[in-house]
């Protein structure tokens, strides 16, 4: 899969219960395991995907198109590697990031 990045926005730390990790993806690459789908229209556009049996959190898709699969649902080995932190400004004050990876105030 390659570079995870992890995003501390509001919006992610409250839909994950903490920061949410992901990997770029092609969405027509993509198979999905669940039944069904469910999509939540998120503030500014975006979607959150979900499987709306066990609200695991499949992906997000947002406004401008840009597509994102959640590492966590994942469920083989992904050979990913957490690369960078974006939206650190709204990160939680309850953990510190000091591994040394590239921290981005906003998106990029």
């Amino acid at each position: 899969m390659g570079a995870v990045t992890a995003c501390h926005c509001s919006q992610c730390r409250k839909t994950s219960g903490h920061y949410a990790a992901s990997f770029a993806a092609e969405e027509q690459d993509l198979h999905w395991h669940a039944r069904r789908l469910a999509e939540h229209v998120a503030p500014g556009g975006g979607r959150r995907g979900f499987c709306p049996d066990c609200a695991t959190s499949l992906f997000f898709r947002a406004a401008d198109g840009s597509f994102g699969v959640e590492a966590g649902c994942i469920e083989t080995p992904t050979g990913g590697r957490l690369a960078a932190h974006i939206f650190v400004a709204d990160k939680g004050d309850y953990y510190p990031l000091d591994d040394g990876l590239p921290q981005h105030e906003g998106d990029s």
